[in-house]
């Protein structure tokens, strides 16, 4: 993949733009002095042919008028030459151009002259009135060579490109350090970030810019970057605790297991020992086995999983999942109460919405009094529909609690005296409505109402 610079893209943008505006100048410059010299051309072709007529009809010499002069012209009188210019002898067969125009009219045409140059020809017809009254139907062409001209515009062609090339040439110098200039000051954070990073030192530090001026772009970058710091230092602390916690929670089942088995090793004839043993084991390691199948789903849920919605009878769903909870919870029946402003039907992913309310009722059951009732709320929103789960908690939390809840492995308890309850079961609901898109809010009230409110979009 080809890398991109910044730097040479600003470089050459900036070259390219004023580079284009040197272009128009250079070349309006170019045709405007042109078109100058050309003007001036022609003025002094008539100027030389009005200095003809004049000293034909007055009977005058013409000062430049030789065979070495570059002016060559041919006077017609009547449509009869009657004078032709001295550098026009060597070429006796030769006539000079001769078309018809309209009366004191001028026409400047493209000719070769007659040593096979380049030229022009000014064409000009007028009356000429004698003195005893007649008039005279007059024609004169002069001619002379472009050559001048021509080397004169060539020569000033080659200035104006040196003179662009030259233009680019500190254009693209200047706008290079401007460009490295303006570069500056991320090129420093660069070195500083590079710094921060190498040093241990500072590795719960917040980064800082040392820099004599600020800039509101690097400061924008510098809070991004700490907030990122930040969050990858909660990430890391709650991984370590989450690792220390996994840890804990599989090192004392295992520790049950070889504890157990070393004592009835050394006292295997134990009637006592030996009635419980099995049972024992068993139950070990059905606690492993949750605790396994609880991590293995918060790690499927903590990623993308495969949505497929369809219509789900929420009072049905609830009737089973009562029914797959009976064995924990034998009054089950009596302490759930469900109300519904709604038609029962919810469009969701199956799997999401029954693992939430399978964990929910569950807490909501474990951490209420005994016989306590649990209200299930299933309202209609405008475009959303609302499910309540509300239960008296033992427990007030404070703010922090409440957020610690969501925590894989947080439990209230520190000292995780009850071995049934792992601190999974409201981190795989976050998850869970992370993909799904479902707001999750937890509240408690002063009288104690624990309140898990999750929000379906229909």
């Amino acid at each position: 993949m080809k890398t991109r610079s910044i730097k040479r893209n600003l470089i050459n943008s900036i070259s390219a733009i004023f580079g284009l505006f040197i272009i128009i100048v250079f070349t309006f410059v170019d045709v405007s002095v042109d078109d100058w010299a050309q003007q001036q051309f022609k003025f002094e072709l008539q100027e030389k042919t009005n200095q003809i007529k004049t000293s034909t009809h007055e009977n005058t010499a013409s000062t430049s008028d030789n065979s070495n002069n570059h002016y060559v012209y041919q006077i017609w009188k009547n449509n009869q030459t009657i004078k032709r210019s001295a550098s026009l002898h060597p070429y006796p067969e030769l006539d000079l151009l001769h078309t018809k125009i309209p009366i004191n009219s001028y026409k400047l045409v493209n000719v070769t002259m007659p040593n096979n140059e380049p030229g022009q020809a000014l064409l000009s017809s007028y009356i000429h009135r004698n003195k005893d009254g007649s008039s005279d139907y007059m024609y004169i062409t002069v001619s002379t060579s472009t050559k001048s001209l021509d080397r004169m515009t060539g020569l000033l062609d080659i200035l104006l490109i040196g003179s662009f090339l030259f233009s680019m040439i500190i254009m693209r110098i200047v706008a290079k350090k401007i460009v490295q200039k303006g570069l500056y000051p991320l090129e420093s954070l660069n070195r500083q970030i590079k710094k921060f990073n190498n040093n241990n030192t500072y590795s719960n530090n917040d980064f800082a810019f040392y820099e004599q001026k600020h800039y509101s772009e690097i400061d924008l970058i510098i809070k991004e970057l700490n907030n990122f710091l930040t969050n990858n230092r909660n990430n890391i602390e709650n991984e370590k605790r989450i690792t220390s916690d996994i840890a804990h929670e599989i090192k004392t089942p295992i520790a049950e297991l070889i504890t157990l088995t070393e004592v009835h090793q050394r006292f295997p004839n134990d009637a006592r020992l030996a009635e419980t043993f099995t049972d024992d084991i068993l139950q070990i390691s059905n606690r492993m086995r949750v605790i396994v199948e609880n991590l293995l789903l918060l790690q499927r849920t903590s990623s993308t999983i495969e949505l497929y919605k369809e219509p789900i009878d929420i009072s049905l769903l609830i009737t089973s999942i009562q029914h797959e909870l009976t064995f924990k919870y034998q009054d089950i029946t009596n302490r759930i109460q469900l109300k519904t402003l709604l038609d029962t039907v919810i469009i969701a992913d199956s799997f999401s919405l029954k693992t939430i309310l399978t964990n929910l009722i569950d807490n909501a059951l474990f951490y209420s009094p005994p016989a306590s009732t649990i209200q299930i709320n299933v309202l209609n929103n405008t475009h959303n529909i609302i499910i309540e789960v509300i239960n008296v908690a033992t427990i007030n939390y404070s703010e922090t609690e409440i957020q610690k809840l969501i925590q894989p492995l947080y439990q209230y308890d520190s000292s995780r005296s009850d071995d049934n309850r792992y601190g999974l079961g409201l981190s795989i609901i976050n998850n869970i409505c992370k993909i799904n898109q479902y707001p999750l809010s937890i509240t408690q009230t002063i009288t104690g109402n624990f309140t898990v409110t999750v929000s379906i979009a229909q």
